[in-house]
């Protein structure tokens, strides 16, 4: 049993270190940035991360529309989404080009309650816009899982990278995560 278990771990977790996460060049309708948590106020490490990766992509395709998702989570003062749209508007991203959506409270609902934004928005379904899709390095693999169930065909990612030290946390847990999406479809 252990070396069955290990055999599925080490294969999991190559298919989350080795699964692609960087598409810079390519052009997207909208860039969905999928929330993390937020101290007070203020984006988190990995929020922080993610939404630097964010501005490092509209500097170089600055005329897609930006959706920032995650709702309010125990100890945080504003919704995720408020907290992301604060930091991209003060880092010089104008207000009129985001688009909050802050009822998520896990992944599977980032992408659900997107759609429905970027859907209403843009006038089109999901599989008919391309939507790139920003988080962090361990996260990509069961983001593109959760994406293709909530329908999102033409999507590629721009990930932010883990800090070394939580990677090992990060990426065990990833682990856990995966598989409970594979087994209960969230």
């Amino acid at each position: 049993m252990i070396s069955i278990f290990l055999i599925i771990f080490i294969i999991t977790e190559s298919l989350i270190i080795f699964y692609p996460k960087n598409s810079i060049e390519s052009k997207s309708n909208y860039l969905l940035i999928l929330g993390a948590s937020v101290k007070r106020n203020t984006p988190g490490t990995t929020l922080k991360g993610r939404l630097n990766t964010a501005l490092k992509y509209l500097e170089i395709n600055n005329d897609c529309y930006v959706v920032v998702s995650g709702g309010k989570g125990n100890g945080e003062n504003i919704s995720e989404a408020k907290a992301m749209k604060n930091y991209l508007v003060k880092n010089g991203i104008d207000k009129n080009r985001i688009i909050e959506e802050d009822k998520s409270t896990n992944t599977y609902e980032n992408f659900k309650y997107s759609k429905l934004k970027i859907e209403e928005h843009s006038g089109k379904a999901i599989k008919d816009i391309k939507v790139k899709i920003i988080t962090t390095d361990f996260h990509v693999l069961r983001s593109k899982i959760l994406a293709n169930r909530n329908g999102y065909k033409n999507i590629s990612f721009y990930a932010s990278k883990s800090k070394i030290s939580f990677v090992p946390t990060y990426y065990t847990r990833e682990f856990f995560a995966i598989w409970k999406t594979i087994v209960f479809d969230r």
